[in-house]
């Protein structure tokens, strides 16, 4: 039986601490882990750590960036990434003063924030809101709104700077959060997406995509242990392999009772396409915890948040590392 190694995983600055994306360093035992830092609720910036996995809230170096511009009001880091030559690339999203749309971006350069950053827009620039979540292998994937849809998934060519839309069949909205480099023309994408029309929950799904014929094959759809689609909200966050040729995906969940976070295994079968899953659950152990989310995946850790109480009625934020072992 598996068990789960809980640690905290915070930046030691001032402010609630979000942990969205995490990638190991190339020829390194360490790794990058990107997120954001809310000083207040007109100030985020962007993090981006360089370290050990495992510390104490000493070991590494956690950076403070913001997308340029002196309006930019929040940047929100999600997928870190190598990139060749050295460095790193981040994609994540941006905000500007009195602005209600979210702007896509792509970073490349030192981890200091001092590199070239490059707005994403898909769909011509005809969008209200969009979220680049994962990068590797030469591209992107997120999803954007419009003023008349939402939920539009895109992978981003970086060289070609192209787009192309994935939905997954007869579904109302498909949205991309994780991308998995396999070798050669072959990738592995994550996300969410909802049929039915609008006030239909959303089942998670794993999907492989070719770079050279631009084309999706094993779309496998999941529910967190097989519930009802119509009864409980799954989607995955990420995507890393698990060494032994399949994948490892954060999951988040809602049903009638919990809302909460899972650590999700999936294999490859014989003739190629994916197995049924297997389910871990995730839960920090406090008892005051209030929710527990899954947001990325690195080997076999699972990084993510979990909201406490505060003493004012309302709630903080602590990101944390889950290993299963």
């Amino acid at each position: 039986m598996k068990t789960i190694s809980y640690t905290t995983l915070n930046c030691q600055e001032s402010g609630n601490t979000f942990i969205q994306g995490i990638r190991g360093v190339k020829n390194s035992s360490n790794v990058y882990i990107a997120g954001s830092l809310v000083e207040s609720p007109e100030l985020t910036y962007g993090l981006l750590y360089e370290g050990p996995i495992k510390f104490n809230g000493v070991a590494g170096k956690w950076n403070k960036i913001m997308f340029p511009g002196d309006n930019v009001v929040n940047t929100s880091c999600y997928g870190p990434n190598n990139l060749d030559g050295g460095g790193v690339q981040i994609v994540g999203s941006y905000k500007l003063a009195n602005d209600s749309n979210t702007y896509g971006f792509l970073y490349a350069g030192p981890t200091n924030g001092s590199g070239e950053w490059i707005k994403v827009e898909p769909n011509g620039g005809d969008t209200k809101i969009v979220f680049v979540h994962s990068v590797m292998g030469g591209y992107a994937v997120g999803n954007y709104d419009t003023e008349y849809y939402n939920d539009r998934a895109f992978i981003y060519d970086i060289n070609s700077k192209e787009f192309l839309e994935i939905k997954a069949e007869g579904a109302y909205t498909t949205t991309l959060y994780g991308i998995w480099y396999n070798g050669g023309n072959s990738y592995t994408l994550a996300g969410g997406c909802t049929f039915d029309g609008p006030t239909r929950l959303s089942q998670a799904f794993i999907v492989d995509w070719d770079s050279d014929t631009k084309k999706t094959s094993n779309w496998k759809f999941y529910q967190y242990l097989g519930h009802d689609v119509r009864n409980i909200i799954s989607h995955f966050e990420g995507i890393t392999s698990d060494d032994a040729g399949g994948y490892n995906l954060p999951c988040d969940f809602v049903d009638t009772s919990e809302i909460g976070a899972a650590f999700v295994n999936i294999s490859r079968n014989e003739d190629g396409t994916f197995s049924e899953a297997n389910y871990k659950h995730l839960n920090y152990p406090l008892q005051t915890v209030k929710w527990t989310s899954a947001n990325t995946a690195y080997k076999n850790n699972i990084l993510g948040v979990y909201l406490l109480p505060d003493n004012n009625g309302g709630n903080y934020v602590i990101s944390y590392n889950a290993e299963v072992l």
